[in-house]
């Protein structure tokens, strides 16, 4: 833990999926509290999505939307600084200059720990 789920909007052309995802590990590690293996990433570009309803803004106006999640148990000031870390890495890399206006968000949840199962496999 943590996982995280990003999804953007197709019209950000220039989005370099891996290096985002890597951006987001190193901004995560760096907070101290998590094991480098712990720290789990995917990424999805959305070729159908809509904002707003207008037919003309939906190439002028992009979204990242992450979802963090996270064993519960955590103090709401680590939570509420991680959602502010991951945010902050995101505004540094989805951000195109010639590019739509981009509504960046990160919602961060908490999963129960008794609900949350996890099988580690040994490599042969």
């Amino acid at each position: 833990m943590p996982h995280i789920t990003l999804e953007y909007s197709g019209n950000l052309r220039n989005l370099d999926e891996s290096w985002v995802l890597l951006q987001v590990n190193k901004a995560l590690l760096g907070l101290g509290i998590f094991m480098d293996a712990d720290i789990k990433t995917r990424i999805h570009r959305l070729n159908s999505f809509r904002i707003g309803v207008a037919a003309e803004e939906t190439g002028d106006h992009a979204f990242v939307a992450a979802t963090v999640e996270l064993l519960s148990g955590r103090e709401f000031s680590v939570k509420e600084h991680l959602g502010q870390v991951v945010l902050k890495a995101l505004e540094r890399c989805c951000r195109e200059e010639d590019g739509p206006l981009t509504q960046i968000s990160v919602h961060v949840r908490e999963l129960q720990s008794e609900l949350y199962f996890k099988s580690v496999s040994k490599r042969r």
